[in-house]
Protein backbone atom coordinates (compact mmCIF):
# COMPACT_ATOMS: atom_id res chain seq x y z
CA UNK A 1 0.00 0.00 0.00
CA UNK A 2 2.81 2.39 0.86
CA UNK A 3 4.48 1.71 -2.51
CA UNK A 4 1.22 2.40 -4.35
CA UNK A 5 0.80 5.72 -2.53
CA UNK A 6 4.38 6.69 -3.35
CA UNK A 7 3.87 5.95 -7.06
CA UNK A 8 0.63 7.94 -6.98
CA UNK A 9 2.45 10.94 -5.51
CA UNK A 10 5.23 10.69 -8.14
CA UNK A 11 2.66 10.39 -10.92
CA UNK A 12 0.72 13.43 -9.67
CA UNK A 13 3.89 15.53 -9.34
CA UNK A 14 4.98 14.63 -12.86
CA UNK A 15 1.60 15.49 -14.36
CA UNK A 16 1.80 18.87 -12.59
CA UNK A 17 5.30 19.35 -14.00
CA UNK A 18 4.00 18.51 -17.48
CA UNK A 19 1.31 21.19 -17.10
CA UNK A 20 3.85 23.96 -16.41
CA UNK A 21 5.85 23.97 -19.64
CA UNK A 22 5.20 24.76 -23.29
CA UNK A 23 3.66 21.91 -25.25
CA UNK A 24 3.75 20.95 -28.92
CA UNK A 25 0.78 18.63 -29.44
CA UNK A 26 0.97 18.29 -33.21
CA UNK A 27 3.63 16.27 -35.03
CA UNK A 28 3.49 18.86 -37.83
CA UNK A 29 4.78 21.69 -35.60
CA UNK A 30 8.46 22.45 -34.93
CA UNK A 31 10.82 25.16 -33.68
CA UNK A 32 8.54 26.79 -31.13
CA UNK A 33 10.19 29.99 -29.89
CA UNK A 34 8.86 32.08 -26.99
CA UNK A 35 11.05 35.12 -26.35
CA UNK A 36 10.43 38.10 -24.07
CA UNK A 37 11.89 41.22 -25.68
CA UNK A 38 15.33 40.33 -27.05
CA UNK A 39 16.28 38.00 -24.21
CA UNK A 40 16.35 34.66 -26.04
CA UNK A 41 18.10 33.03 -23.06
CA UNK A 42 15.61 34.22 -20.42
CA UNK A 43 12.23 33.21 -19.03
CA UNK A 44 9.02 34.11 -20.91
CA UNK A 45 8.19 37.06 -18.64
CA UNK A 46 6.95 40.53 -19.65
CA UNK A 47 6.22 43.52 -17.41
CA UNK A 48 2.65 44.65 -16.86
CA UNK A 49 3.59 48.32 -17.38
CA UNK A 50 6.58 47.89 -19.69
CA UNK A 51 6.94 48.08 -23.46
CA UNK A 52 8.54 44.63 -23.79
CA UNK A 53 6.54 42.19 -25.90
CA UNK A 54 6.45 38.42 -25.96
CA UNK A 55 7.32 37.06 -29.41
CA UNK A 56 5.88 33.62 -30.21
CA UNK A 57 6.75 31.81 -33.43
CA UNK A 58 6.67 28.29 -34.84
CA UNK A 59 6.83 26.32 -38.08
CA UNK A 60 4.09 24.17 -39.61
CA UNK A 61 5.87 21.58 -41.75
CA UNK A 62 4.19 22.22 -45.09
CA UNK A 63 3.34 24.99 -47.53
CA UNK A 64 -0.37 24.45 -46.91
CA UNK A 65 -1.98 27.38 -45.09
CA UNK A 66 -3.57 26.63 -41.73
CA UNK A 67 -5.80 29.14 -40.00
CA UNK A 68 -4.36 29.14 -36.51
CA UNK A 69 -6.23 31.02 -33.79
CA UNK A 70 -5.26 31.61 -30.19
CA UNK A 71 -6.97 32.08 -26.84
CA UNK A 72 -5.66 33.48 -23.55
CA UNK A 73 -6.46 32.22 -20.05
CA UNK A 74 -5.30 33.54 -16.67
CA UNK A 75 -3.88 30.81 -14.42
CA UNK A 76 -2.98 30.10 -10.82
CA UNK A 77 0.67 29.64 -9.79
CA UNK A 78 0.29 25.89 -10.46
CA UNK A 79 -1.09 26.70 -13.96
CA UNK A 80 -4.62 25.56 -13.24
CA UNK A 81 -7.23 27.96 -14.62
CA UNK A 82 -8.07 30.85 -12.29
CA UNK A 83 -11.62 30.47 -11.00
CA UNK A 84 -14.09 33.23 -10.12
CA UNK A 85 -12.59 35.77 -12.50
CA UNK A 86 -14.08 37.29 -15.66
CA UNK A 87 -12.23 37.67 -18.95
CA UNK A 88 -12.67 41.43 -18.73
CA UNK A 89 -10.84 41.38 -15.38
CA UNK A 90 -7.58 40.19 -16.89
CA UNK A 91 -7.70 41.03 -20.59
CA UNK A 92 -8.38 44.08 -22.74
CA UNK A 93 -9.78 43.15 -26.14
CA UNK A 94 -10.58 39.69 -27.46
CA UNK A 95 -9.84 36.57 -25.45
CA UNK A 96 -10.75 33.73 -27.81
CA UNK A 97 -10.13 32.68 -31.42
CA UNK A 98 -7.83 35.54 -32.42
CA UNK A 99 -6.35 34.75 -35.83
CA UNK A 100 -2.57 34.57 -36.34
CA UNK A 101 -2.19 36.76 -39.41
CA UNK A 102 1.59 36.78 -39.75
CA UNK A 103 2.90 33.82 -41.76
CA UNK A 104 5.48 33.20 -44.49
CA UNK A 105 6.40 30.14 -46.53
CA UNK A 106 9.98 28.88 -46.44
CA UNK A 107 12.25 29.85 -49.35
CA UNK A 108 14.58 27.43 -51.18
CA UNK A 109 14.49 24.80 -48.45
CA UNK A 110 14.48 21.06 -49.00
CA UNK A 111 12.02 20.55 -46.14
CA UNK A 112 8.98 22.76 -46.71
CA UNK A 113 7.45 24.73 -43.85
CA UNK A 114 5.37 27.82 -43.11
CA UNK A 115 6.54 30.17 -40.37
CA UNK A 116 3.84 31.71 -38.13
CA UNK A 117 4.38 34.48 -35.58
CA UNK A 118 2.52 36.73 -33.16
CA UNK A 119 3.26 39.10 -30.28
CA UNK A 120 1.64 39.69 -26.90
CA UNK A 121 0.43 42.31 -26.12
CA UNK A 122 -0.88 43.50 -29.48
CA UNK A 123 -3.61 45.73 -30.89
CA UNK A 124 -6.20 43.00 -30.38
CA UNK A 125 -5.53 41.85 -26.83
CA UNK A 126 -3.49 43.01 -23.85
CA UNK A 127 -3.15 41.47 -20.36
CA UNK A 128 -4.49 43.78 -17.64
CA UNK A 129 -3.20 42.06 -14.50
CA UNK A 130 -0.05 40.19 -13.55
CA UNK A 131 0.22 36.44 -13.10
CA UNK A 132 0.45 33.28 -15.20
CA UNK A 133 -1.11 33.09 -18.66
CA UNK A 134 -1.81 30.11 -20.90
CA UNK A 135 -2.02 30.74 -24.64
CA UNK A 136 -3.66 27.95 -26.64
CA UNK A 137 -2.95 27.88 -30.39
CA UNK A 138 -5.70 25.99 -32.20
CA UNK A 139 -6.04 24.76 -35.78
CA UNK A 140 -9.37 26.33 -36.65
CA UNK A 141 -10.29 23.66 -39.20
CA UNK A 142 -9.92 20.67 -36.87
CA UNK A 143 -10.32 22.61 -33.58
CA UNK A 144 -7.36 20.63 -32.24
CA UNK A 145 -4.92 22.40 -29.93
CA UNK A 146 -1.56 22.40 -31.72
CA UNK A 147 0.51 24.35 -29.17
CA UNK A 148 0.23 25.47 -25.57
CA UNK A 149 2.43 28.41 -24.53
CA UNK A 150 2.80 29.36 -20.88
CA UNK A 151 4.14 32.81 -20.04
CA UNK A 152 4.07 35.28 -17.18
CA UNK A 153 3.21 38.94 -16.71
CA UNK A 154 5.04 40.51 -13.77
CA UNK A 155 4.75 43.55 -11.55
CA UNK A 156 7.52 45.28 -9.63
CA UNK A 157 5.84 45.34 -6.22
CA UNK A 158 8.57 43.95 -3.98
CA UNK A 159 12.34 43.51 -3.80
CA UNK A 160 13.96 40.08 -4.18
CA UNK A 161 17.59 39.30 -3.45
CA UNK A 162 19.44 36.01 -3.63
CA UNK A 163 22.82 34.59 -2.70
CA UNK A 164 24.40 31.53 -4.32
CA UNK A 165 26.81 29.57 -2.11
CA UNK A 166 28.90 26.46 -2.63
CA UNK A 167 29.39 25.65 1.07
CA UNK A 168 26.17 23.66 1.35
CA UNK A 169 24.77 21.52 4.14
CA UNK A 170 24.84 18.23 2.23
CA UNK A 171 28.47 17.65 1.28
CA UNK A 172 32.02 18.90 1.55
CA UNK A 173 32.99 18.02 -2.01
CA UNK A 174 31.67 21.28 -3.42
CA UNK A 175 29.45 19.66 -6.03
CA UNK A 176 26.25 21.49 -5.04
CA UNK A 177 25.04 25.09 -5.00
CA UNK A 178 22.76 26.54 -2.33
CA UNK A 179 20.39 29.44 -2.95
CA UNK A 180 19.38 31.83 -0.15
CA UNK A 181 16.33 33.99 -0.87
CA UNK A 182 15.08 37.23 0.68
CA UNK A 183 11.75 38.86 -0.21
CA UNK A 184 11.22 42.43 1.03
CA UNK A 185 7.60 43.47 0.41
CA UNK A 186 7.74 46.52 2.69
CA UNK A 187 4.47 48.21 3.58
CA UNK A 188 2.95 48.54 0.13
CA UNK A 189 1.04 45.23 0.24
CA UNK A 190 -1.74 44.20 2.56
CA UNK A 191 -0.44 41.12 4.34
CA UNK A 192 -2.29 39.34 7.13
CA UNK A 193 -0.76 35.86 6.84
CA UNK A 194 2.48 35.67 4.81
CA UNK A 195 2.48 31.85 4.74
CA UNK A 196 -0.89 31.85 2.96
CA UNK A 197 -0.51 34.95 0.80
CA UNK A 198 2.92 34.31 -0.75
CA UNK A 199 4.14 31.52 -3.02
CA UNK A 200 7.81 31.57 -4.01
CA UNK A 201 9.27 29.44 -6.81
CA UNK A 202 12.96 28.85 -7.64
CA UNK A 203 14.16 27.40 -10.95
CA UNK A 204 17.61 26.34 -12.11
CA UNK A 205 18.34 26.83 -15.83
CA UNK A 206 14.63 27.20 -16.69
CA UNK A 207 13.98 23.54 -15.86
CA UNK A 208 10.58 22.48 -14.56
CA UNK A 209 11.49 19.00 -13.40
CA UNK A 210 13.70 20.11 -10.49
CA UNK A 211 12.09 23.46 -9.57
CA UNK A 212 11.38 24.17 -5.90
CA UNK A 213 8.29 25.71 -4.30
CA UNK A 214 9.17 27.29 -0.99
CA UNK A 215 6.95 26.84 2.04
CA UNK A 216 6.81 28.98 5.14
CA UNK A 217 9.86 31.20 5.44
CA UNK A 218 12.42 30.44 8.13
CA UNK A 219 12.65 34.10 9.06
CA UNK A 220 9.54 36.28 9.06
CA UNK A 221 9.60 39.84 10.26
CA UNK A 222 7.73 42.99 9.35
CA UNK A 223 7.80 43.23 5.56
CA UNK A 224 10.54 40.62 5.08
CA UNK A 225 10.63 36.86 4.32
CA UNK A 226 13.90 34.91 4.27
CA UNK A 227 14.96 31.38 3.39
CA UNK A 228 18.54 30.64 4.51
CA UNK A 229 20.27 27.24 4.60
CA UNK A 230 17.06 25.65 3.32
CA UNK A 231 17.85 22.09 2.19
CA UNK A 232 15.21 22.31 -0.54
CA UNK A 233 17.30 25.04 -2.17
CA UNK A 234 20.41 22.90 -2.56
CA UNK A 235 20.82 22.06 -6.25
CA UNK A 236 23.33 19.70 -7.90
CA UNK A 237 25.77 22.09 -9.55
CA UNK A 238 25.98 20.11 -12.76
CA UNK A 239 28.39 20.99 -15.53
CA UNK A 240 28.41 23.44 -18.40
CA UNK A 241 25.99 22.57 -21.18
CA UNK A 242 27.11 20.99 -24.45
CA UNK A 243 26.57 23.09 -27.57
CA UNK A 244 26.65 22.95 -31.34
CA UNK A 245 25.76 25.15 -34.28
CA UNK A 246 24.42 24.40 -37.75
CA UNK A 247 24.69 27.33 -40.15
CA UNK A 248 24.51 25.55 -43.50
CA UNK A 249 24.89 22.06 -44.94
CA UNK A 250 28.04 22.67 -46.96
CA UNK A 251 30.57 23.12 -44.16
CA UNK A 252 30.97 21.85 -40.63
CA UNK A 253 30.19 24.28 -37.84
CA UNK A 254 30.87 24.16 -34.10
CA UNK A 255 30.37 20.69 -32.65
CA UNK A 256 29.63 19.06 -36.02
CA UNK A 257 31.75 16.08 -37.10
CA UNK A 258 30.11 15.00 -40.34
CA UNK A 259 27.45 16.14 -42.84
CA UNK A 260 25.70 13.86 -45.32
CA UNK A 261 22.67 13.61 -47.63
CA UNK A 262 20.51 10.46 -47.63
CA UNK A 263 18.31 11.37 -50.60
CA UNK A 264 15.63 12.98 -48.46
CA UNK A 265 17.30 14.68 -45.49
CA UNK A 266 20.58 16.33 -44.65
CA UNK A 267 22.09 14.48 -41.70
CA UNK A 268 24.32 16.17 -39.11
CA UNK A 269 26.49 13.91 -36.94
CA UNK A 270 27.71 15.69 -33.83
CA UNK A 271 30.97 14.83 -32.12
CA UNK A 272 30.44 12.08 -29.57
CA UNK A 273 30.03 13.11 -25.94
CA UNK A 274 31.67 11.19 -23.10
CA UNK A 275 31.27 11.14 -19.31
CA UNK A 276 33.03 14.20 -17.95
CA UNK A 277 35.27 13.69 -14.92
CA UNK A 278 36.44 17.27 -14.45
CA UNK A 279 35.13 20.79 -14.83
CA UNK A 280 36.24 22.73 -17.88
CA UNK A 281 34.84 26.21 -18.37
CA UNK A 282 33.00 26.71 -21.64
CA UNK A 283 30.63 29.60 -22.26
CA UNK A 284 27.16 28.30 -23.04
CA UNK A 285 23.50 29.33 -22.97
CA UNK A 286 22.18 26.95 -20.29
CA UNK A 287 19.84 25.09 -22.63
CA UNK A 288 18.71 28.03 -24.78
CA UNK A 289 18.73 28.09 -28.59
CA UNK A 290 18.74 30.69 -31.33
CA UNK A 291 17.61 30.22 -34.95
CA UNK A 292 20.14 31.59 -37.45
CA UNK A 293 22.00 30.67 -40.65
CA UNK A 294 25.31 31.52 -42.25
CA UNK A 295 23.91 34.60 -43.98
CA UNK A 296 22.07 35.66 -40.81
CA UNK A 297 19.37 36.98 -43.13
CA UNK A 298 15.71 35.97 -43.11
CA UNK A 299 16.72 33.09 -40.84
CA UNK A 300 13.10 32.25 -39.98
CA UNK A 301 12.19 31.27 -43.56
CA UNK A 302 15.48 30.41 -45.31
CA UNK A 303 16.98 28.05 -42.70
CA UNK A 304 16.96 24.35 -43.52
CA UNK A 305 15.78 21.48 -41.33
CA UNK A 306 18.30 18.70 -40.78
CA UNK A 307 18.36 15.44 -38.84
CA UNK A 308 20.79 15.97 -35.97
CA UNK A 309 22.41 12.84 -34.51
CA UNK A 310 23.43 12.94 -30.83
CA UNK A 311 25.82 10.35 -29.36
CA UNK A 312 26.70 9.66 -25.74
CA UNK A 313 29.42 7.03 -25.30
CA UNK A 314 28.88 5.31 -21.96
CA UNK A 315 27.92 1.89 -20.56
CA UNK A 316 24.17 1.30 -20.31
CA UNK A 317 22.61 3.22 -17.42
CA UNK A 318 19.78 2.23 -15.10
CA UNK A 319 16.93 4.26 -16.54
CA UNK A 320 16.06 6.27 -19.63
CA UNK A 321 18.42 8.88 -21.06
CA UNK A 322 17.05 12.07 -22.62
CA UNK A 323 18.37 15.11 -24.45
CA UNK A 324 17.20 18.26 -22.68
CA UNK A 325 17.22 21.98 -23.37
CA UNK A 326 14.74 24.83 -23.78
CA UNK A 327 14.29 23.75 -27.40
CA UNK A 328 13.33 20.25 -26.16
CA UNK A 329 10.72 21.86 -23.85
CA UNK A 330 12.01 19.90 -20.85
CA UNK A 331 9.85 17.06 -22.19
CA UNK A 332 10.51 13.41 -21.45
CA UNK A 333 8.94 11.57 -24.37
CA UNK A 334 10.01 9.52 -27.39
CA UNK A 335 11.10 12.61 -29.35
CA UNK A 336 14.04 13.19 -26.99
CA UNK A 337 14.59 9.61 -25.76
CA UNK A 338 18.00 8.12 -26.57
CA UNK A 339 18.30 4.47 -27.60
CA UNK A 340 21.23 2.36 -26.42
CA UNK A 341 23.34 0.65 -29.11
CA UNK A 342 24.62 -2.60 -27.62
CA UNK A 343 27.18 -3.11 -30.38
CA UNK A 344 28.84 0.29 -30.15
CA UNK A 345 28.15 0.93 -26.46
CA UNK A 346 26.64 4.35 -26.93
CA UNK A 347 23.31 6.13 -26.70
CA UNK A 348 21.93 7.69 -29.87
CA UNK A 349 18.96 9.76 -31.01
CA UNK A 350 18.21 11.71 -34.16
CA UNK A 351 16.12 14.87 -33.88
CA UNK A 352 15.01 17.12 -36.78
CA UNK A 353 16.23 20.64 -36.00
CA UNK A 354 16.37 23.93 -37.85
CA UNK A 355 19.62 25.81 -38.50
CA UNK A 356 20.85 27.63 -35.42
CA UNK A 357 22.77 27.54 -32.15
CA UNK A 358 21.70 24.92 -29.59
CA UNK A 359 22.83 24.09 -26.08
CA UNK A 360 21.82 20.85 -24.38
CA UNK A 361 22.46 18.41 -21.55
CA UNK A 362 21.78 14.75 -20.79
CA UNK A 363 19.25 13.76 -18.14
CA UNK A 364 18.48 10.38 -16.63
CA UNK A 365 15.00 9.26 -15.64
CA UNK A 366 15.47 6.30 -13.27
CA UNK A 367 13.09 3.38 -13.70
CA UNK A 368 10.73 2.66 -16.58
CA UNK A 369 7.78 5.04 -16.18
CA UNK A 370 8.80 7.65 -18.71
CA UNK A 371 8.68 6.47 -22.30
CA UNK A 372 5.27 4.77 -22.17
CA UNK A 373 3.29 7.47 -20.40
CA UNK A 374 5.10 10.72 -21.10
CA UNK A 375 5.38 11.31 -17.37
CA UNK A 376 8.45 10.83 -15.27
CA UNK A 377 9.91 9.66 -12.03
CA UNK A 378 12.71 11.79 -10.55
CA UNK A 379 15.30 13.29 -12.88
CA UNK A 380 18.97 13.67 -12.18
CA UNK A 381 22.02 14.76 -14.09
CA UNK A 382 24.21 11.88 -15.17
CA UNK A 383 27.63 11.47 -16.84
CA UNK A 384 28.13 15.22 -16.65
CA UNK A 385 29.52 15.49 -13.13
CA UNK A 386 28.71 18.16 -10.54
CA UNK A 387 31.17 21.02 -10.02
CA UNK A 388 30.66 24.08 -7.85
CA UNK A 389 32.27 26.32 -10.50
CA UNK A 390 29.46 25.69 -12.98
CA UNK A 391 27.60 28.80 -14.10
CA UNK A 392 23.87 28.26 -13.66
CA UNK A 393 20.85 30.54 -14.04
CA UNK A 394 18.59 30.74 -10.98
CA UNK A 395 15.23 32.51 -11.33
CA UNK A 396 12.93 33.43 -8.44
CA UNK A 397 9.19 34.06 -8.90
CA UNK A 398 7.14 35.68 -6.12
CA UNK A 399 3.35 35.30 -6.22
CA UNK A 400 1.00 37.24 -3.93
CA UNK A 401 -2.72 36.93 -3.15
CA UNK A 402 -4.37 40.01 -1.63
CA UNK A 403 -7.03 39.55 1.07
CA UNK A 404 -10.31 39.27 -0.78
CA UNK A 405 -8.52 39.14 -4.14
CA UNK A 406 -9.69 36.78 -6.86
CA UNK A 407 -6.36 35.98 -8.51
CA UNK A 408 -2.71 35.39 -7.68
CA UNK A 409 -0.48 38.23 -8.82
CA UNK A 410 3.14 37.80 -9.88
CA UNK A 411 4.74 40.68 -7.98
CA UNK A 412 8.43 40.03 -8.72
CA UNK A 413 10.81 38.00 -10.88
CA UNK A 414 14.51 38.01 -10.04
Amino acid sequence: MRKILLLAVIFAECLLSHAQRHEIRSTDIASLQVVAGNDWQGEPVIDIDGDKTLAISFDELSHQYHRFVYSLTHCEPDWSETQGIFQSDYLSGFQEDVTIDNYEESLNTNQLYTHYSLKIPNSVCRPKISGNYRLDIIDDETRDTAIVVRFMVAEDACTVSKTIRTDTDVDIRKDHQQVDVKVDYGTGLQVLDPSEQFKVLVRQNHRIDNQVWLGKSQITRLGVLEWNHDRRLIFPAGNEYHKFEILDVHRNSMGVEHLSWDGEWYNVDLYHDYPRRAYVYDEDANGAFFIRNSDNSESDITSEYTKVHFYLDTPRLDGDVYIDGKWALNTFDERNLMIYDEEHHWYHVEIPLKYGYYSYEYLLVPGTLSSETGVCASKTLMTEGDFYQTENDYTIFVYYHAPGGRAWRLIAVK
